[in-house]
Parts: C-alpha cells; structure tokens; sequence
C-alpha cells in the first residue's frame, strides 16, 4: 500500500502507522502536508503560549534517565517560594498568557499537596479566574487529583514515559516508588476526576523500537488524551541510562529495526 493510500485511510493500523513514522523524502512530505492539513481542518493556526512554572526539582523518585532523581547527590535543590510563583503567574497574565503550567518533581506529602492547593487558589484569585492552570506534579491520590481540581486547576501532564511496560522497566527501576500499573491507573484517575489530561513518552531510547512508538501513538488513541508531550532522550552523565549514550539509534538504526 501506499503512503498516499495511507494517509487517506479513515483509520490507521499499527503497520500502516510503522510506514509512517520511518517514512523519508518525499513521502515524509505527505505525510507532513497531510497533518498540516489535519491540523488546520480541526484546529486554528495559532501559538498558543503556556508560561511554564518550574516550581522545584525536589523529586522522591529515582528513575534511570532524569537528572533531578533523588539520588543524584550532585544536584543543587530548590523550591520557590510562595510569592515567587505568585509572580511568575500575574507576569504570564500581563504578558497576555492564556493559561501557567506549574511543574516540579514528585512528591505526595502532605505538605507539599497543602501547598499546591493554596497556590492554585492563588493563582485563580489573578483576574478572576482568567488564567487557565496546568499541573505536572507526577502520580497522586485520586483524592488529591480532586482536591487540586476543585481549587481550580483544570489541565494535567502525566507522561507515561513508555507505554510497553518491557521498556518502561528499562528505564525506571522495578519497585514500589516505579510502578508501570500504578502510573497507568493515575491517568485513569486523572480523566475520571475531569482533567484535560495529557500523557506523552520520550522519543530516542536506545531500546526503542518503531513498534514501540507506534504502540505509543495507539496508547494516546486509545486513552483519548487531551495533549501529547513528546520529548527527546537526552543523556544526563549522573545517571544510570548514560553509559548508553553512544547508542541512541539514528534514522538509520530505526529503519533497520522496523524491517528486522
């Protein structure tokens, strides 16, 4: 079949959407044109502009790929204050930002979930309510996810990673702090409370496959998620996933897997 053939399918099969993804040239082209044209036929054509708070990289966790997990000793922890993120957020309401995307790594105290609570009241005192707010703040109670939506937050980040639970454990340790099930179930809590929910993985694991990421692409169908983020692998030297550094597979490496 070909890519034009494809691209006008209704729906897309996991092996049509393998042909996709390694697709080069000039049927990169169309399939570049054809979501362009998606894109334009079900939303408009504009940026819209998040102001991102990174609120502290005080995280619990200690996944193998992230520069902030809790047992890098090396790195410097923060937290801003109270009248920091108050500022941040009436700056982004100045500069004519729609929404502010309050960030940090994972903790589920209760000190922390009390301050998250207060800080989005806060931030919903800022005109009224005007200014839309985004939580990325890792896996929670179900009863937390309420506790912040009712203070007013209204969209959710919370990345699976990796939606093949083989390669999740590749790159997250196999315990009771990285549970691959437990992170599905906080997306579920996540849409069942009202969020617009997002999810996303990252793209260029030297483990990864093409089949993976089309199972990805399936994953975010299949959960009907609001937002996609999609973010490269980069190395960070103090962790664990470094010493794979020299095997992030190219362009190349990708099509030879797709056709193993």
């Amino acid at each position: 079949m070909s890519i034009t053939e494809i691209l006008n399918k209704p729906n897309l099969e996991k092996e049509d959407i393998k042909i996709l993804l390694a697709a080069e040239g000039d049927d990169k082209k169309l399939l570049f044109d054809k979501a362009l044209q998606t894109k334009l036929a079900h939303l408009d054509n504009y940026v819209h502009l998040r102001g991102l708070i990174e609120y502290s990289n005080i995280c619990t966790k200690y996944c193998l790929y992230c520069g902030v997990r809790c047992k890098n000793l090396k790195v410097e922890r923060y937290q801003l204050s109270d009248e920091e993120v108050i500022e941040c957020a009436q700056l982004a309401h100045k500069l004519g930002y729609g929404s502010v995307a309050l960030q940090s790594g994972e903790r589920s105290d209760k000190a922390f979930v009390d301050k998250i609570t207060h800080l989005v009241k806060e931030i919903k005192k800022i005109d009224n309510g005007s200014l839309g707010i985004t939580l990325s703040l890792g896996e929670q109670t179900e009863e937390t996810y309420r506790r912040w939506f009712e203070a007013g937050a209204h969209r959710y980040l919370l990345r699976i990673e990796a939606s093949n639970e083989e390669l999740y454990y590749k790159i997250h340790p196999r315990d009771e702090k990285h549970d691959f099930h437990q992170r599905l179930a906080c997306i579920d809590s996540l849409l069942k409370v009202g969020y617009q929910t997002g999810t996303g993985v990252m793209v260029g694991l030297p483990f990864q496959t093409l089949d993976d990421l089309a199972d990805d692409l399936l994953f975010f169908k299949e959960k009907d998620v609001a937002m996609v983020g999609m973010g490269p692998f980069i190395p960070h030297p103090d962790t664990p996933l470094w010493q794979y550094k020299d095997q992030i597979p190219t362009a190349e490496k990708r099509m030879e897997l797709s056709s193993a």
